[in-house]
């Protein structure tokens, strides 16, 4: 399947991903990932911090490497193709990022290099029960103490939640601001709920009861803290869309050598031409998704990081796009292995589970393509051409 023009570096990466995934990452690593109760193995993050993945987002200020988001969706589509468990696009990505964005030097000081060490690993706690992938329905609250900010409120679907060392988590300071706050994990008045998704991933809800030791990292009107928000999400979207390209990618692979070995009526069920069709059908869906979620990262990778409103449509349609594709890899595998597809002791079993959870985390096609439509209504449509 093409690579779509990867530079020299890019080729280096993916190759590393894929030499350590296959020597080090096999079924029984995955599995024990999978029953582990933080859905990942310290061992395993602790080689990611040494092959200098977890460094990848954070600026070279912080003694990271300042990567790109393309650099990263490189590194992701193969964690995806080799079914990685651990929570790296919603730590690595989703979390750390938004950190890097608000975080002030002390503070820096104190998280980032246990981040890129694997010694420190942050949540970002972006929804709430019951509204879906709306990150601007904030019901929590933020009253000042003299030690920071008392939190009352709940979160759900904390991605990464499981085993965090600190949460980052958005609410309300009286009825017009919004703050962006720091919470240590194990905080007095914090109860995190691990759980499982579908596909066996680890995630949490969490409830705070006036916890007291909340550190402010942004304060302000909606307008000035809901758009930092928002473009964390959309970023980690675009990298959770090249993840599960990679997912796709090897659900397409492990299906093609089925087809080519499975005999039926004394040839393989490959050489039906009906077969070969839906086959090559599938491989473009791939090729489209994989390039509409690149095209999505460049725009973040602009020298001054996208216009907001063409963020969230690149996003949006690349999500929209990919949920959709996910969902078609995974009915058309099933369907062409027949039940045994279904099954949990045969491979193609937990990249169809890890597709069909794919379809929907943050925002399935339907939600995405209502922000899609927002962007024209609401913004500038000149602003992408």
């Amino acid at each position: 399947m093409s690579e779509q023009n990867l530079n020299d570096d890019q080729d280096m990466l993916a190759d590393s991903a894929r030499k350590y995934i296959a020597r080090g990452y096999g079924n029984a690593v995955r599995e024990a990932s999978f029953a582990h109760p933080h859905g990942c193995l310290p061992a395993r993050w602790n080689e990611f911090a040494e092959l200098g993945w977890l460094a990848m987002p954070v600026p070279e200020a912080d003694d990271g490497l300042n990567s790109s988001l393309g650099d990263i969706c490189v590194l992701v589509e193969e964690l995806g193709r080799g079914l990685v468990n651990e929570p790296f696009v919603a730590s690595a990505v989703l979390a750390t990022m938004l950190f890097v964005d608000v975080a002030k030097p002390e503070l820096r000081a104190r998280y980032l290099p246990g981040v890129v060490a694997g010694s420190q690993r942050l949540a970002f706690a972006a929804w709430e029960p019951g509204i879906s992938f709306d990150a601007g329905a904030v019901a929590m609250t933020a009253q000042p103490t003299g030690q920071g900010f008392s939190l009352k409120g709940k979160k759900s679907l904390v991605l990464g939640g499981a085993g965090a060392h600190a949460y980052l988590l958005a609410a309300m300071v009286g009825s017009d601001s919004i703050g962006l706050f720091l919470m240590e994990a194990g905080s007095p008045g914090l109860t995190v709920t691990p759980r499982s998704l579908y596909d066996g991933q680890r995630v949490a809800d969490i409830v705070l009861d006036g916890v007291e030791c909340a550190q402010a990292l942004a304060m302000g009107s909606r307008d000035e803290v809901l758009p930092l928000i928002e473009r964390a999400i959309d970023r980690a979207t675009v990298a959770h869309c090249a993840e599960t390209v990679g997912v796709m990618a090897a659900a397409f692979d492990i299906t093609r050598e089925y087809l080519t070995t499975r005999k039926q009526f004394g040839r393989t069920i490959g050489a039906n031409q009906v077969i070969q069709h839906r086959m090559v059908d599938l491989m473009v869906e791939i090729e489209e998704a994989r390039a509409l979620t690149r095209a999505a990262a460049s725009v973040f990778d602009q020298e001054d990081g996208g216009n907001a409103t063409v963020r969230r449509r690149y996003s949006a349609a690349a999500k929209a796009f990919v949920a959709r594709a996910a969902t078609l890899m995974w009915e058309e595998s099933v369907q062409l292995h027949g039940a045994i597809g279904m099954t949990q002791e045969y491979t193609l079993g937990h990249f169809v589970k890890r597709l069909a959870a794919a379809s929907t985390l943050y925002g399935g096609a339907e939600y995405q393509l209502e922000q899609l439509a927002s962007t024209v209504v609401d913004g500038s449509l000149a602003a992408c051409c």
